[in-house]
């Protein structure tokens, strides 16, 4: 997306507002802007400069009052439309806001696994909020400012060439002076916001960290570590944010010096054009008229002055921007799959599969097995065999590097990932509830389950024993971090499985942080539910899967071992020391 791409995608939409935004600050700033040549216009009805360079008083009442009425009418209509300016400025800012925000967060959501894998959330998280606000503060500000700048401009360029048109031609041919500084500066500001907005990430990523993690923190004793690394981190931004706010402060005193010794010039020059007016009347200048005129020389200035004032708050909300766009323009996850499946898919084929997360590190390699429906299979094997790997690549939160993953004879990546993943029930070891109700959150698996459907596998998972002790049973507000211990809430997740009931069952260690009674108690109600259907147990306490079908015993992305679990224990082999070793 390019900056003309944003503009129409965002701005463009809003074009009542844009339109409404113009009309206002225009009928503002001509009101505003003609006060100073009316003011002229009075003084010179009330005398004049004689050729001996003395002042003659000449009232002349009847032209006075006109005047004077109507820059009081001029007054009113400009506050009025001011407001309307600011108020629509406001409101258009928050709209193309909103809209922005809500892309990022569909982006989010739209990406593949692999790029929330590689990214820090903090980083994220700076992308949906602080960056949003960088803009929108940028928005605000700016586009004001450069909307009421630019019009202001141009309007005070013409009235000063009612004035006096040799003045004017000296203004515009000063005033780039003040555009070169301002330039010159921010050039120099731009690569420190760059640096503070990439320590911002950081810091983000580490108090995130910190606050998932605080039990753990605390109970290592890691604290004082923890604050010493934090408190480094945030005095490198500190530092950084210094140097960028010094440097983008130095933008607007250098322009209003600029635009000073400019408004002296002029004055100067119009005081020698006033006394030789009556001698060169082609100089057109009077007393009146050298009074509007440095009062528009203020008002020509004064935008470069204002938007030069607002540098710090362009050069973050452009990075932003900049962060923003890159990545929005960063790739979806792929999905071409356009063949779904009529029934339920009875075999799953890895058909020489390999995978690596990263080219040189290579994990999976040759991967060929096939799971039937009505198995119940076990992948077991030490710490970074791949076991997880393989539940990855067939829920296709990756693809295989060589190889296919085939449902009935039809690779993963003809069928929809929609269509795929709605046959698979996952309960990992990493639970997931957010902030609602205990029905809300069981309910997520099966928004059209009614209450007593929800209740009913609460029980077939045991969770209604807990819920019933709440203060509120099912009502109850629960969220990630609070209200449940982390075997309740795994029980919670157990118990979206069992509400879903889907055609293949992905357990990762499902019943981790449970007692062993309710860890049997869960598995005979899986087995129940899950009679005829298809099993994929992802097992550390391999106690827990003795009555698996098949069990693979996975190590360096390899089958080394394949059968059930008597059969294997005989063999003597790497699964018989995994299983012994568990109760040296």
């Amino acid at each position: 997306m390019t900056i003309k791409e944003f503009l129409f995608r965002y701005v463009g939409s809003q074009k009542k507002l844009i339109l409404l935004s113009f009309v206002s600050v225009f009928v503002f700033l001509l009101a505003n802007l003609s006060l100073p040549l009316l003011v002229g216009r009075s003084l010179n009805a009330i005398g004049s400069i004689t050729e001996s360079g003395t002042f003659l008083l000449a009232i002349d009442f009847h032209l006075l009052t006109i005047y004077l009425v109507v820059a009081l009418v001029l007054s009113v209509l400009g506050v009025f439309f001011d407001f309307v300016f600011e108020y629509s400025i406001g409101i258009l800012t928050q709209k193309i806001v909103k809209d922005i925000r809500d892309d990022v967060f569909s982006k989010i959501c739209s990406v593949p696994i692999k790029t929330i894998d590689e990214r820090k959330h903090g980083d994220l998280l700076q992308l949906e909020i602080q960056d949003v606000e960088n803009i929108a503060n940028g928005l605000f500000s700016v586009f004001k400012q450069l909307v009421q700048g630019i019009l202001s401009i141009l309007i005070t360029i013409v009235l000063m060439f009612t004035v006096n048109w040799i003045m004017a031609l000296g203004i515009i041919v000063l005033s780039p002076l003040s555009l070169f500084v301002s330039k010159f500066v921010a050039t120099f500001s731009h690569r420190h916001f760059k640096s503070q907005s990439s320590l911002m990430s950081d810091l983000n990523a580490l108090s995130l960290e910190s606050i998932a993690n605080l039990e753990t923190l605390q109970t290592l004793q890691y604290q004082e570590r923890s604050l010493a690394d934090f408190a480094r981190r945030d005095e490198n931004l500190r530092r950084e944010g210094k140097v960028a706010q010094f440097s983008a402060s130095w933008t607007n005193p250098t322009t209003r010096f600029v635009n000073n010794t400019i408004y002296c010039v002029i004055g100067i020059a119009g005081i020698v054009m006033i006394l030789y007016t009556p001698s060169y009347p082609i100089l057109g200048m009077s007393l009146g008229g050298l009074t509007s005129f440095l009062s528009y020389t203020n008002e020509y200035t004064k935008p470069f002055n204002e938007i030069s004032s607002v540098a710090a708050e362009f050069e973050t909300a452009l990075f932003s921007f900049r962060r923003i766009v890159d990545f929005l323009n960063g790739k979806d996850d792929v999905d071409d799959g356009k063949t779904v499946p009529e029934k339920t898919p009875s075999t799953i084929s890895f058909e020489d599969v390999s995978f690596s997360y990263e080219p040189e590190q290579k994990l999976i390699e040759h991967f060929s097995q096939t799971i039937r429906k009505g198995e119940k299979v076990a992948i077991v094997g030490p710490t970074g065999a791949g076991k997880t790997t393989l539940i990855n690549l067939l829920m296709r939160f990756y693809d295989p590097t060589k190889g296919t993953i085939a449902f009935d004879g039809i690779p993963s990546t003809d069928i929809p990932k929609k269509e795929l993943r709605k046959n698979f029930g996952m309960v990992l070891q990493d639970t997931w509830i957010f902030q609602g109700t205990i029905l809300e959150n069981v309910r997520y698996a099966n928004p059209e389950s009614s209450d007593e459907e929800v209740k009913k596998a609460c029980e077939e998972a045991h969770a209604d024993s807990f819920i019933k002790t709440l203060p509120h049973g099912y009502e109850t507000i629960v969220s990630a971090k609070s209200g449940l211990s982390e075997g309740e809430r795994q029980l919670l997740t157990i118990a979206r499985v069992l509400l879903r009931k889907p055609e293949i069952v992905i357990l990762d260690e499902a019943t981790s942080n449970v007692d062993t009674r309710t860890e049997k108690l869960i598995t005979d109600a899986f087995d129940r539910v899950m009679a005829g259907k298809t099993s994929i147990v992802i097992a550390h306490r391999l106690s827990t899967i003795q009555e698996a079908d098949t069990i693979f015993v996975l190590k360096d992305g390899n089958v080394i071992e394949k059968g059930r679990h008597v059969d294997l224990m005989v063999k003597h082999g790497f699964y018989y020391d995994l299983y012994t070793s568990q109760f040296r």
